[in-house]
């Protein structure tokens, strides 16, 4: 069973892609960058992939030698030079000047050295005195958790120095719908393929999972997700309900208040919303979530069938049998009232018409009151809509 992305697979989605553009671009325009990513991106290998990347696009880039000496020290031995010969710069003021290192970029995931906090502190000062061309400028690709370095220092850094980027709203519909093409090589049907992707939101491993254990049913669709639940390790459950609804969605960072939970890996942005991870969803929210597929692709073709309808029956109703409908301002008829008409004797347009009228009419009713559609309509719809089921 799939388990989900290799961390190699993100940094070629769209989102990706354009977060490593965005800080290659801080990078080119002389900055040096910070990238805060949650504790889970970071334990799933996907940090790393994503500095990997970063790194490929420089012309002179390397990670920061991972040993116990002083900063300046381990920036000498990162180029493959001896530290004692080059000792004249292996001090803070002194090294920001050294030859060897202009114009190079030096990536330092804060989790494997101990001293970010004191590195964060003490560049963008280096970079104000150091006299240097923005183009010749060292810079530092410093990646961080927030256990690694307090978000108050994060926010207080010089930003026409130092970039900051955060791991938020990095994936959005368009990558979760990449992902299913790769995986269900084209298989799914265009509602089967919205449930997947508005239950899965950023989950790309959920989105995985779904494609190989769900029935395609909507009844089986809880019971999917619940398996998927349990596949989880640790398992994860939602937090408290308080912090679902926060002031604010956090265009560039996550809210405060769902800091925990977004460094946990239980809530991203997904696109223009908040998205909960499909480990703390309850069955009200998964029924909500494929309301929202089935809405999304079928309420189209619900107008598509009305306009039909509406021309096939005023070309045969009495002006008598329109007279008592109600009308909306643009004279248009609903398609509640197309099937009235039907159903009630005043127009007669044969029974293979009443019956996909009618099924259209139950269609609409159950969308347009929040129902995700049950699998005996949906056989129904599908079959004149020709998707396979």
């Amino acid at each position: 069973m799939s388990t989900g992305p290799a961390p190699e697979d993100y940094p070629r989605l769209p989102g990706p892609a354009r977060f490593v553009k965005e800080v290659v671009a801080d990078l080119d325009a002389g900055k040096s960058v910070i990238i805060v990513f949650p504790d889970a991106t970071v334990e799933s290998g996907v940090a790393e992939a994503i500095l990997v990347d970063i790194a490929a696009e420089g012309a002179r880039a390397e990670f920061c030698d991972e040993s116990t000496e002083h900063f300046p020290t381990r920036v000498i031995s990162t180029f493959g030079l001896d530290p004692v010969s080059e000792r004249v710069f292996d001090e803070w003021d002194t090294i920001i000047g050294w030859d060897a290192w202009q114009g190079s970029w030096v990536l330092v995931p804060g989790w494997q050295h101990k001293d970010i906090n004191e590195i964060v502190d003490r560049w963008p000062a280096q970079l104000k005195v150091c006299g240097l061309p923005a183009e010749d400028r060292p810079k530092l690709v410093i990646a961080v958790r927030l256990a690694d370095l307090p978000r108050k220092q994060i926010t207080h850094l010089d930003s026409s120095s130092v970039g900051v980027h955060w791991w938020w709203g990095v994936l959005d519909r368009l990558d979760t719908e990449t992902r299913l093409t790769v995986v269900s090589d084209r298989r799914l049907n265009p509602i089967e393929a919205a449930a997947i992707t508005e239950l899965s939101g950023w989950d790309l491993a959920c989105t995985d999972y779904l494609v190989e254990s769900w029935d395609r049913t909507t009844a089986g669709l809880s019971a999917a997700i619940r398996n998927y639940q349990d596949s989880v390790t640790p398992p994860k459950c939602s937090t408290d309900n308080a912090t679902r609804s926060p002031a604010k969605r956090g265009v560039a960072a996550p809210p405060p208040e769902l800091e925990r939970s977004w460094r946990e890996g239980l809530v991203d942005r997904w696109g223009h919303s908040i998205r909960w991870a499909p480990n703390t969803l309850d069955g009200a929210a998964v029924t909500q979530r494929l309301w929202m597929a089935h809405n999304r692709i079928l309420i189209p073709h619900v107008d598509e069938q009305r306009v039909d309808f509406e021309r096939m029956i005023r070309a045969k109703a009495t002006r008598y049998a329109l007279s008592d409908l109600w009308r909306r301002e643009d004279d248009i008829i609903e398609i509640g009232s197309l099937a009235w008409l039907v159903d009630s004797g005043r127009v007669d347009i044969g029974k293979e018409h009443r019956l996909r009228l009618q099924a259209f009419r139950d269609l609409r009713n159950d969308l347009a009151h929040r129902r995700p559609i049950a699998d005996e309509l949906m056989q129904t719809i599908t079959g004149y809509l020709d998707y396979e089921w």
